[in-house]
């Protein structure tokens, strides 16, 4: 794990590393988040920040993108929100479902 003060050195290392074993001259950041997993990290405008030279990265526009990455996360719903409101909308829907038919009964005498 990264911190603030740590971050420019191990994204300057981790981008030699790249270079050296992959040929690629430019990298995209991912941080992991605790529920969701891998996420790509963007900034409050949802631009990806592309890196091409650690040397000339602006650390803390970089440092609140991965804040802002976090805290969108947060926001999200987990599987199980999810699963609670597809389970609420169905019986929602049920329910009106059943109302309607109820409306649309007549008892003929």
């Amino acid at each position: 794990m990264a911190s603030r003060d740590s971050m420019r050195l191990r994204l300057q290392s981790a981008f030699i590393l790249l270079a050296q074993h992959s040929h690629q001259g430019k990298a995209i950041l991912e941080v992991k988040h605790n529920i969701h997993g891998w996420l790509q990290v963007c900034d409050s405008e949802h631009k990806y920040p592309i890196i091409q030279n650690p040397l000339l990265l602006d650390f803390n526009h970089l440092w609140r993108a991965i804040e802002y990455t976090l805290a969108e996360g947060d926001s999200w719903p987990t599987e199980a929100d999810k699963q609670r409101l597809k389970l609420e909308r169905l019986i929602k829907q049920r329910a009106e479902e059943a109302e309607l038919r109820r409306r649309r009964f007549v008892v003929v005498k």
